[in-house]
C-alpha cells in the first residue's frame, strides 16, 4: 500500500486492459453471468479495494479522489465491474470505516486487503422499494447479538458477496416495527450470519453482477452492529449520498470508452465517399458527447472535495441527487448516441454498443428513480425560493449556492417567474432543468482551476443548448393525463374508414 498511486492506477489500468482484451470470446459475452473468477483472481493481487480502506487498517487511506480515479479506470474496460467496485466501497467499505466497531473493522478490512472478498449493501425489499424507511426486515436481540428476519431483493452481488450491511428496524414487544432504521454487518462465511437467495433473476443487464430475492434469517455477534453518530436514518442518509457522489467516478471513464469509441468507428467508416466524421449530424453528436466528459470531470472534482468520509453528507440531498441524476442521463445518451453511430452492428449482444446501453440504463433507476429525485431536487429549489420570498427564476438562481457563478449566462431564458404549485409532471422537469444548470456551475469552477478553457466553453454551449429546450417543454401549457376508453367506445381506426 505504500506504492504511489499514480504508479498504482498505471499498474491497475495496464491489467485491465490486457485482462479484458485476452478475455475469450465466451467469457466476455453478455451471454456469460456472473462474476468471472479469472478477473477477481488477477485484480486481487492489486488489491482495488484498499483505496476505501483507512491507512490505520492496511488500506490506501480512503481518499476520494484515488477512489473516483479507480472508478474511472475500471468504467473505461468495464461498467458492471466498476459498479461492483462501487457498490464494494460506497455501500460497503466506507460505511464500515466510518461507523463500525473497532474490533469489527480489524476483523473485515483484513479480508479485502490483497484479497478477493467483496462487500454488498441490501436495503430494496420486494414490496419496499423506493419507500425504504417502511422496510419490513427487523431485528430482535438475541443471546449472542441480534437475530435479523426479512426478505431482500435487487442487491448486487446476492449468493456471492462474503460480507452484506443488512438494514433491518427493531420489532418492539408488541411486534411493533420502530421508525428508525439499523445497520448490521454480516459474514457470509459464519452459517448462522448466511443470507440466503431463493430466486435467481434473469436482469436483464450487468450479466456480470447477480441479482436475487434473498431470504434474510441471521444471527449477528453484538459489535457487527454500526454506531450511528446521531440516528440509523441520518447514517442511511449520508451513506446513499456518499453512494451518489461516487457515480462521477464510474460515469467519466464509461463517458470516455463512449467517445473513443465513437470517435474511433466514425473516423474509420465511409458513406458517400466521405467518412461519418465529417457529417455535421455525427460532429454534434461527438460534441455533445465531449461536453457531456468535461461535465462530468466537473462533476468528479466536486466530489473529490467534499466525499470524504470525515464529512457528514446527510444534509446534501441536494447536491447528491444532482449527481447521480445528472450523470445516470449523460450515461444513457452517450450509450445511444454510439449505438446509432454504429448502426446495425452495434445492435448485436456481444458488441459494446448495445451492450453500453443496457448496461447504463440501470443507473437511471437504482438508488431511486431519476423520475422521483428530480422532483425532490425541484422540490428543494422551491423551498429556496420560498425562504427568500422570490420566485423569479434568474433571480433565485443568482441567489443559489449551486448556481451562482452561471446564473448570468442564463438571464435572457430565466426572465419569469415560477409557480410554485405547479404539477408533478413539471416539477420533474423543473428539477432537471435546475441540475444541468448545476452541473454548468461546477464545470465554470473547473475552468477557474486550469481546465482547458475550449473545452469549457464547448460544455456550456453544449449542456445550454439542451437546458433551452427543457425550458421550452418545461413552459408549455399542455399537460394531457390518460383518458380511460370504456368497451363500445369509438376508438378503433377501423370505424374511421
Amino acid at each position: 500500500m505504500n506504492i504511489e498511486f499514480t504508479d498504482f492506477i498505471k499498474d491497475y489500468r495496464k491489467r485491465l486492459s490486457s485482462l479484458f482484451g485476452q478475455l475469450p470470446q465466451e467469457e466476455d459475452s453478455l451471454h456469460q453471468r456472473g462474476l468471472s473468477p479469472r478477473i477477481m483472481d488477477e485484480l486481487a493481487e492489486l488489491s482495488p479495494s484498499a483505496v476505501s480502506i483507512p491507512a490505520a487498517y492496511g488500506g490506501r487511506g480512503g481518499d476520494p479522489a484515488e477512489i473516483l480515479s479507480l472508478l474511472e479506470a475500471t468504467s473505461y474496460e468495464s461498467l458492471p465491474l466498476a459498479l461492483i467496485f462501487g457498490i464494494n466501497g460506497a455501500l460497503f467499505l466506507e460505511p464500515l470505516a466510518k461507523y463500525g466497531d473497532e474490533r469489527l473493522k480489524k476483523e473485515t478490512f483484513s479480508c479485502f486487503i490483497g484479497g478477493r472478498s467483496l462487500g454488498g449493501l441490501m436495503i430494496t425489499e420486494p414490496n419496499h422499494g423506493t419507500d425504504a424507511l417502511a422496510m419490513q426486515t427487523s431485528w430482535r436481540k438475541s443471546d449472542t447479538g441480534y437475530a435479523i428476519e426479512g426478505t431482500k431483493h435487487w442487491a448486487g452481488l446476492s449468493g456471492h458477496a462474503d460480507f452484506w450491511l443488512m438494514t433491518a428496524r427493531e420489532r418492539g414487544a408488541e411486534s411493533d416495527l420502530k421508525r428508525d432504521i439499523d445497520f448490521f454487518i454480516c459474514d457470509s462465511s459464519d452459517p448462522k450470519q448466511l443470507v440466503k437467495p431463493i430466486e435467481q433473476y434473469s436482469n436483464l443487464g450487468l450479466y456480470m453482477i447477480p441479482y436475487a430475492r434473498n431470504q434474510v434469517d441471521v444471527d449477528v455477534p453484538a459489535h457487527h452492529r454500526l454506531i450511528p453518530h446521531k440516528s440509523g436514518i441520518r447514517l442511511m442518509q449520508d451513506l446513499l449520498h456518499r453512494s451518489r457522489m461516487r457515480f462521477p467516478g464510474m460515469a467519466i471513464g464509461f463517458l470516455q470508452r463512449m467517445m473513443d469509441e465513437a470517435v474511433r468507428h466514425t473516423q474509420d467508416r465511409y458513406v458517400g465517399g466521405s467518412s461519418l466524421f465529417s457529417y455535421d449530424q455525427v460532429q454534434q453528436r461527438l460534441s455533445s458527447l465531449q461536453a457531456d466528459h468535461t461535465i462530468a470531470s466537473a462533476f468528479c472534482r466536486h466530489s473529490a472535495r467534499i466525499s470524504s468520509i470525515d464529512n457528514d453528507l446527510s444534509g446534501k440531498a441536494m447536491e447528491a441527487n444532482i449527481h447521480k441524476t445528472v450523470l445516470s442521463d449523460m450515461m444513457q445518451n452517450a450509450a445511444q448516441s454510439l449505438l446509432q453511430l454504429v448502426g446495425a452492428k452495434g445492435y448485436k449482444t456481444d458488441h459494446i454498443a448495445g451492450r453500453s446501453v443496457v448496461d447504463s440504463r440501470p443507473f437511471q433507476i437504482f438508488e431511486g428513480s431519476n423520475d422521483v429525485i428530480y422532483q425532490q431536487v425541484a422540490d428543494g429549489f422551491l423551498k429556496h425560493m420560498k425562504s427568500i420570498n422570490n420566485f423569479h427564476l434568474f433571480s433565485a438562481l443568482q441567489s443559489h449556492h449551486l448556481t451562482e457563478k452561471i446564473a448570468d449566462r442564463f438571464k435572457a431564458i430565466t426572465n419569469f417567474t415560477v409557480n410554485p404549485n405547479m404539477p408533478q409532471r413539471k416539477k420533474v422537469d423543473f428539477g432537471r432543468i435546475f441540475s444541468r444548470i448545476t452541473g454548468l456551475d461546477l464545470t465554470l469552477d473547473l475552468g477557474n482551476r486550469g481546465f482547458d478553457q475550449a473545452l469549457i466553453d464547448q460544455a456550456v454551449d453544449s449542456m445550454s443548448e439542451r437546458i433551452q429546450s427543457l425550458l421550452g417543454g418545461f413552459l408549455g401549457i399542455h399537460t394531457p393525463n390518460y383518458i380511460p376508453v370504456e368497451a363500445g367506445g369509438s376508438s378503433s381506426w377501423r370505424e374511421t374508414l
